[in-house]
């Protein structure tokens, strides 16, 4: 579905490329979160995946970007958009409408759908979404998780085949965040989208996630299953860093080894050391 070959991104100021030499696969289907810390370079792996960079950011890029077998430096965002869908951190900057199903509406406008089909996706992606009850709601009157979720349904009723999140948790409390979350993996398991999504707060994600790209800042991507990168990372949910002081790693364990490893952190915990 997308692919990155020997990728490597370079701006203008001529610092270091935030992607060097970039070869990966994300498949149909799979929600991929991409982690690291800021600055490391996961808003631009993001942008390439719409075209965005290089076609709208500066610097130049080398190498290949493929979505759904289209090169991005031959198809620009406009050229993308029925099949990459994109929603950024603050969706009240994003919308371009008044009240909730116009905002749903508004991308099948732009791309001339007849008003029976519109009527229709409209309608599904309310109750996929669960925010039928708002559809005549104003924007700006919406909670944050409800905004975030409207800004989804949005990019979904054209039918969008690659989902793409910039942090869409960040300026949520657990309560919405868990909604937003679990609306965007009904989107994989119902609907077979593909979701590559950048998160900061991995405890918040990681349970979800299919794969883990992992960038530590120097222009590579660590690419794997999530608990096989986070056994070797600096960047790691408090519960994973907690288990490696006990001694724990995240890979799949036997009940015996569990057991035996809970008993141990009880008492370190405790202030006894296992013997």
């Amino acid at each position: 579905m997308i692919t990155f070959d020997r990728v490597t991104v370079r701006y203008a100021d001529g610092g270091a490329p935030p992607l060097r030499d970039v070869t990966l696969r994300i498949e149909e289907g799979e929600l991929c979160l991409v982690a690291g810390r800021t600055g490391a370079g996961k808003s631009t792996l993001l942008r390439a995946v719409n075209g965005l960079v290089p076609h709208f950011t500066g610097g130049t890029l080398h190498g290949t970007v493929t979505v759904d077998g289209r090169d991005t430096r031959r198809h620009p965002p406009r050229d993308l958009a029925d099949t990459v869908g994109v929603v950024g951190q603050d969706p009240l900057s994003g919308f371009v409408t008044d009240t909730v199903e116009e905002e749903l509406a508004y991308g099948m406008e732009q791309l001339a759908l007849p008003p029976a089909v519109m009527r229709k996706r409209v309608e599904e992606t309310l109750d996929l979404l669960g925010i039928a009850e708002l559809r005549g709601r104003a924007l700006r009157t919406l909670s944050g998780g409800q905004q975030q979720r409207v800004a989804i349904g949005a990019v979904l009723t054209s039918h969008p085949r690659v989902l793409v999140l910039d942090e869409p948790t960040s300026a949520l409390d657990p309560t919405a965040a868990e909604d937003v979350l679990a609306a965007v993996t009904r989107l994989v398991h119902d609907l077979g989208v593909t979701v590559v999504l950048a998160e900061h707060r991995l405890e918040r994600v990681v349970q979800y996630a299919d794969r883990l790209l992992y960038l530590p800042g120097d222009g590579r991507v660590r690419d794997g299953a999530p608990a096989e990168v986070l056994a070797g990372v600096d960047l790691a949910p408090p519960l994973v860093q907690l288990g490696r002081l006990a001694g724990w790693t995240p890979l799949p364990l036997s009940v015996r080894d569990a057991r035996r490893r809970a008993g141990d952190l009880r008492r370190r915990l405790d202030g006894v050391d296992p013997p």
